[in-house]
């Protein structure tokens, strides 16, 4: 990876083009929900904080109510400013404006690990969910800043195409510098586009104009061409809500809809059973005796059946035999920049051999009254405090 795509700056005033994706290209945003919930959490955190107060929730203990705030999220108002977004399917581009210094990377990370959090429990999975570490570009060019935008809002249904156009409005996203720009430089630069719109939907990039973008789209563009959804009017676009649950960004949008899937465990143990099963029963005769394929979702087998009995094959497992499940654990702390140390032994003096972050699962070994033993690659282990582990 091109070491201008992994740019970080915690200087005060620089704009940046952000972009992360899926993991082994796995779809980020499946469904109108996933969506709805990614764009809440950005006004969440850009949005400016409520009043304590207005936070506080009744709650009974023993018999008798109290008053308390629920944990907050962190609040990133006034310190990031976000000019444009756009969602694809498979991954997503941000382009913020850092006003105070290092908020930016702090920010990032804290979205990326909430949305795994969120994503990893709808689809009951576990692991990383976006590839890697984000990609970010600087954008040190006006020009370069407008047609990143006209990039973006050309090629996704979620994306802040509306807000420029005055159909929508979110306090969130500040389209303003991006707008007053173009309304300087239009006539001169863009004679036959009369409008931002005309600008996005009509106008055609000569080969300065791509040649002035390729730098910081930080991506192929027939990629993510290939990977767009066709474009509605920005009246049809979903609102962005404000939900920790899902279930609530449901009930505040009847068009949201939980996406259904078969875990993946699951899937592959099927696939297993039905493997085990033709072994056990090839010897019942079949119509023909030329070869019949079949398809187990993943891939097509060829298996042979006559009608000349044959010792059946061994079994893979015997009847005897225990499948053991995994026992997983999950890295849990309120800060999601802190790193957990993974020590050689059970002890605060031992050497440190690795490092954890908050939504890691590790494979659960031993436990004792402090530490729990853990395995974190295929030949590493070793131990890591109980107070940051939840099983």
């Amino acid at each position: 990876m091109p070491a201008r795509n992994l740019q970080r700056t915690r200087e005060i005033g620089i704009y940046s083009h952000i972009y992360n994706k899926g993991v082994e290209k796995r779809i980020l945003f499946n469904d109108e929900e996933d969506n709805a919930v990614f764009l809440g959490f950005l006004k969440d955190y850009l949005s400016a904080p409520k009043h304590p107060d207005s936070l506080k929730k009744a709650f009974e203990v023993h018999g008798r109510t109290f008053q308390g705030t629920p944990h907050q999220p962190k609040n990133y108002f006034n310190q990031v400013e976000l000019l444009a977004y756009s969602l694809m399917p498979d991954h997503f581009h941000l382009i913020l404006h850092q006003k105070t210094r290092g908020s930016l990377e702090s920010f990032i990370r804290s979205l990326c690990t909430r949305y795994s959090i969120y994503y990893n429990k709808k689809y009951q999975r576990t692991g990383s969910l976006f590839e890697g570490p984000y990609k970010s570009a600087q954008i040190t060019d006006e020009l370069h800043l407008l047609h990143l935008t006209r990039y973006l809002h050309s090629t996704s249904n979620y994306s802040s195409y509306a807000e420029y156009l005055g159909s929508r409005e979110a306090s969130w996203v500040n389209p303003r510098a991006v707008q007053s720009y173009f309304d300087r430089v239009q006539a001169e630069l863009f004679e036959e586009t009369d409008s931002y719109k005309n600008f996005v939907e009509k106008y055609e990039f000569d080969q300065k104009g791509k040649d002035s973008i390729k730098k910081i789209i930080l991506e192929s563009e027939t990629q993510h061409l290939e990977r767009r959804t066709p474009v509605k009017s920005p009246e049809n676009h979903p609102l962005a809500i404000s939900t920790e649950n899902p279930e609530e960004a449901h009930q505040e949008n009847q068009i949201l809809k939980p996406h259904q899937r078969i875990p993946e465990m699951i899937s592959a143990t099927v696939i297993f059973l039905l493997l085990f099963a033709v072994g056990a029963t090839n010897t019942i005769p079949s119509a023909t005796n030329h070869p019949k394929p079949f398809t187990l979702g993943v891939k097509t087998t060829t298996v042979s059946v006559t009608n000349n009995p044959k010792p059946s094959p061994t079994p893979l497992i015997s009847k005897t035999e225990e499948i053991k499940p995994k026992i997983m654990l999950t890295i849990t702390v309120d800060d999601p920049t802190v790193s957990i140390y993974i020590r050689q032994k059970p002890t605060i003096t031992a050497k440190i051999i690795g490092e954890a972050k908050n939504g890691d699962t590790l494979e659960f070994v031993s436990e004792d009254s402090e530490w729990f033993g853990i395995k974190f690659s295929s030949e590493s282990s070793g131990f890591i405090s109980a107070k940051y582990i939840k099983k």
